[in-house]
């Protein structure tokens, strides 16, 4: 009678474990660096969100701008376009295309303000164009701005840093916005 045992020896399966530790740890390694790779792109991803959120309201905003100044007081009169040394934020203009789903009695001008603040750009808008206590609604665009600077266009093409005309809008609007993430952008607007 022959007595073979059929089984493994120490050995083998000494050998064999350590090629399932090895496999092991080269899998988790790959599953790793797919699931921080999954974590940068997002963020990423949430940036770039952010920045065209941003860019489409200053878009939209500068597109349906209308020579139309605010009432500050009884026979006093702000420009339809403050820009530049006389403006409290960045830049503070009337706007045309303020949505109404509600069917409300009131204008669709709105008064809109880009303020840059602590390397935040924000902007503040007002349903009535002839606020004088009214509060705004201020809406977070975007952080870390390290410049946000326009450029006008006015009716003789000529570009202009500061904005005096009283009744009038520019042509096109050149906005500079630098970002310490996505460095300079800069983008061509036409107004209307």
């Amino acid at each position: 009678m022959n007595s073979h045992s059929k089984g493994f020896t120490l050995l083998e399966l000494l050998v064999a474990m350590s090629i399932f530790s090895f496999m092991s740890i080269m899998a988790y390694g790959g599953l790793s660096n797919i699931l921080t790779s999954d974590k940068v792109l997002e963020e990423k991803e949430q940036r770039l969100k952010t920045l065209e959120r941003a860019m489409m309201f200053i878009e939209l905003d500068f597109r349906q701008m209308v020579a139309r100044p605010r009432r500050a007081g009884y026979d006093q009169f702000e420009k339809a376009l403050i820009y530049g040394l006389d403006s409290e934020g960045v830049v503070e203009f009337t706007r045309a295309g303020n949505s109404n789903p509600a069917g409300l009695v009131r204008s669709s001008l709105q008064r809109v303000r880009y303020n840059l603040e602590d390397k935040k750009l924000s902007r503040m808008s007002w349903s009535l164009v002839d606020h004088i206590d009214a509060e705004p609604i201020n809406m977070p665009l975007l952080d870390d701005v390290e410049l946000f600077e326009l450029r006008l266009l006015n009716s003789s093409n000529e570009w202009q840093i500061n904005w005096g005309e009283d009744k009038e809008i520019p042509r096109a609007i050149e906005v500079t916005l630098d970002h310490k993430y996505w460095g300079k952008i800069i983008r061509l607007i036409p107004v209307k």
